[in-house]
């Protein structure tokens, strides 16, 4: 059974409907945040990239990363209006919180020490 490895809850800033979580060493994204985003689409991903839509066009979505060690326990996504999931590639497990309106913020979420590939989902 999968073990959690460490959970962050933080304000993400949403402007535009929008907000982003992007590799940090973002310098080589061949799409970096915000182009290409599709509006109305609730979670669309990007290499180094995941975009998360929102209905609400500006306000702080509550956002809690967990960081497992395998496939977390299932959840009963019929609770959430929305669900999806998404292939996260990072190269150096940093990742960044991005605002259409504010552009990187501060928040980072770590992954690992290292890049690899992890799978996310979102509700």
């Amino acid at each position: 059974m999968a073990e959690l490895i460490r959970r962050l809850r933080f304000g993400a800033d949403v402007g535009y409907h929008s907000f982003c979580l992007q590799e940090s060493d973002d310098a080589d994204l061949p799409v970096p945040f915000p182009d290409d985003s599709v509006f109305g689409q609730f979670l669309t991903s990007f290499p180094g990239r995941v975009d998360i839509f929102s209905a609400a066009h500006t306000h702080t979505a509550a956002v809690t990363a967990e960081v497992w060690d395998g496939r977390p326990p299932e959840e009963d996504w019929a609770r959430w209006d929305e669900h999806g999931e998404a292939e996260f590639v990072s190269t150096s497990g940093e990742v960044a919180v991005w605002s259409m309106s504010l552009g990187r913020t501060d928040q980072t979420v770590t992954l690992s020490d290292k890049g690899g590939t992890w799978q996310g989902q979102a509700t």
